[in-house]
């Protein structure tokens, strides 16, 4: 098991991670530090536990938001597909229609 060092707030933290994965957790770990110190600039030094935990909030609203645009967007396609389906439906009842009238 490795180990690295991710620095968040000015203070280091060992985090230990699977072999391989310490540049992933690095580059994790700066995106959390640039979240905190957005934080700082806005309102100020109030203490470690505070910032991480908006800044956790901030991540968390990221992700969520992520995820339902993608669930928009995966219901627009299906959409999309359904009404693709219908369509193709709707032009076979036609084109049986017509047979059966000419028959």
């Amino acid at each position: 098991m490795a180990e690295v060092s991710v620095s968040l707030n000015g203070r280091s933290y060992r985090i230990a991670c699977a072999d391989g994965q310490e540049p992933h957790i690095e580059k994790l770990g700066r995106y959390i530090d640039a979240k905190v110190q957005e934080l700082v600039r806005q309102v100020g030094q109030k203490g470690d536990a505070l910032l991480l935990t908006m800044a956790s909030l901030m991540i968390a609203d990221e992700l969520f938001e992520a995820r339902e645009g993608a669930g928009a967007a995966a219901s627009a396609k299906s959409s999309d597909e359904a009404v693709q389906a219908i369509e193709a439906m709707a032009k076979r009842i036609d084109a049986l229609a017509a047979r059966l009238e000419a028959s």
